[in-house]
C-alpha cells in the first residue's frame, strides 16, 4: 500500500512539474513583419528596461536587459518607396 501511495505522489509531482514550467516559443514573423518584445522591470510594466526586435523589416537589434515581464507585438513592414 505504501509503495502505491508513493508511486502516485511521484507521478502527480512529475506531471505538475512539467505543466508548471512550459517553454515559451518565440512568435515567428511573416515575410513582411517584425516582432518587437519590450521588457519591463516588474509586473506593473511601467519601467522599460530592454527591447528585442527581429524579423524582416529591419536588421535585428536589442538593448538593455531581458526580464520575465514583457509584452510583444507584430509590426507590418512599410512598402518600399521608389
Amino acid at each position: 500500500m505504501r509503495n502505491a501511495v508513493l508511486a502516485t505522489l511521484l507521478t502527480v509531482a512529475g506531471t505538475t512539474a512539467v505543466v508548471a514550467s512550459p517553454a515559451m516559443a518565440l512568435p515567428y514573423p511573416n515575410d513582411n513583419e517584425s516582432i518587437t518584445f519590450i521588457y519591463y522591470s516588474d509586473a506593473s510594466k511601467t519601467v522599460e528596461v530592454g527591447m528585442y526586435v527581429y524579423g524582416n523589416c529591419l536588421e535585428d537589434f536589442q538593448y538593455g536587459v531581458r526580464t520575465r515581464y514583457s509584452t510583444w507585438h507584430r509590426t507590418t513592414c512599410p512598402p518600399n518607396l521608389p
